[in-house]
């Protein structure tokens, strides 16, 4: 066990990268195929584990969750345990319903909530008679397989803490970087990271660039919350992202620190699922419900951490997402320019620009002191994404892996459209009923 990530077995064991996971999962496939050719398991051609089983795996621990008033936190710890398990376990060969009750069941007692085995698996057979089996032992050996396979690491550090730790950070350090995160902005970021547990990012990244990447969508979200709200926003998300990360484009940054919260309800004027998926409008067009905030199962940013899965084939496109890490100048003042650039990125996607304001120079007035004067008139939204640009030019925060997570945060919403829940319960339990 360790107090912090950086020297836990979560960062030495656990932590990999994308190259290294896609070599697992293959790995994994080719003892699946080599066991299905020994007569050891059988083979379901529909049971594959990608973003539609990913979501009906996660709606599954939500719910019993709920159903037993489990903490957040116990929930989030599942999660990582299901996704673990699953990088060296095949779907095809076990009861995944038994699965998921084994996760919660463990993720509670080491987030010192524990769940009595018995009660555990009576609410669990409430839900699912026909797949979860009278006998506690079934549910006891399982637990044991679970740990094996993890090698018996199962102390977690979450982005929830994290996110914490930033905001009064902020606040403490207000007359620095004059930014700080407000009770609707930390609710909307705390949904997003409960939405992020169907990703791979908590396999990949340290619980601190989950948590940026939250604010980071929260914040610039935000400013186009009226033209997301009249399904006005730009007709591709990877216009949208480059935008964001043009605008921190000469940021230098490298590994920290930042963290958990407990909110109440979703205000007004919070970003819902319905807004982020208008954004992605010209890439899918799914034929899937949207995610209702608020929904009982699955989908949203709801308080409780319900989300859709965000694998590595989003449909996405994010190739104009571009780092430029190379000077370590001095930070100008970009806000004209960057605001500029928005402002060119909602235009050239079928939105009508306001008339700029143009002033003339007054004799002796140079380029800086015309910028600070423009930034007078801009959108008091505008000028907060620049702030908080500004504190992640002096955190020292990998910017690569941020973007990264961006893409898979908000990539997720493009996923959902295209969810089939029927499908994979129906082959789940063409699987479960035969064995």
């Amino acid at each position: 066990m360790s107090a912090d990530y950086w020297n836990s077995s979560q960062r030495s064991r656990w932590q990999f990268t994308r190259y290294s996971l896609l070599e697992a999962r293959r790995k994994l496939l080719f003892l699946e195929r080599r066991m299905i050719q020994n007569g050891l398991i059988r083979d379901y051609p529909n049971i594959v584990y990608d973003y539609n089983m990913r979501i009906y795996l996660h709606n599954l621990l939500l719910k019993l969750g709920r159903r037993m008033n489990v903490r957040q936190i116990a929930i989030a710890t599942a999660e990582v345990y299901l996704s673990r398990f699953l990088t060296r376990v095949s779907l095809k060969e076990i009861n995944v319903y038994l699965l998921v009750t084994t996760c919660l069941y463990v993720a509670c007692k080491i987030e010192e909530c524990p769940q009595h085995i018995r009660l555990i698996l009576s609410e669990a057979r409430n839900i699912w008679s026909e797949y979860i089996p009278h006998d506690v032992t079934k549910l006891a050996e399982f637990e044991f397989y679970l740990i094996e396979e993890m090698d018996s690491y199962m102390v977690l550090h979450h982005p929830y803490k994290l996110l914490i730790q930033l905001r009064d950070f902020l606040e403490t350090k207000y007359e620095v970087y004059g930014f700080k995160l407000s009770e609707e902005e930390m609710q909307n970021s705390w949904s997003l990271i409960n939405d992020s547990y169907i990703t791979d990012l908590h396999l990949l990244v340290p619980p601190h660039i989950i948590a940026v990447a939250a604010i980071y969508i929260t914040v610039v979200l935000k400013k186009n919350l009226a033209q997301l709200r009249n399904k006005t926003s730009p007709s591709g998300i990877s216009s949208l992202m480059s935008t964001m990360v043009t605008s921190t484009k000469n940021n230098t940054l490298d590994n920290s620190g930042a963290g958990s919260y407990s909110t109440k309800g979703v205000s007004q004027n919070s970003i819902t699922p319905e807004m982020l998926n208008s954004l992605t409008d010209g890439v899918e067009s799914g034929t899937g419900s949207g995610l209702g905030l608020g929904e009982s199962e699955g989908g949203g940013l709801s308080n409780e951490g319900t989300g859709v899965a965000g694998v590595g084939d989003s449909g996405v496109n994010v190739k104009n997402l571009q780092i430029d890490k190379g000077n370590k100048t001095t930070p100008s003042p970009t806000i004209l320019s960057d605001h500029h650039l928005l402002a060119d990125s909602l235009q050239a996607a079928g939105h009508k620009q306001e008339p700029r304001l143009q002033l003339p120079k007054a004799k002796g007035m140079s380029n800086l002191d015309f910028v600070n004067f423009e930034v007078d008139i801009l959108d008091e939204d505008t000028i907060n994404i620049h702030k908080f640009m500004n504190f992640l030019e002096h955190s020292h925060i990998n910017l690569d892996e941020v973007v990264e997570a961006v893409q898979d945060m908000v990539g997720t919403y493009v996923l959902w459209n295209r969810y089939n829940e029927q499908g994979v319960k129906k082959a789940l339990q063409i699987m479960l009923l035969r064995r």
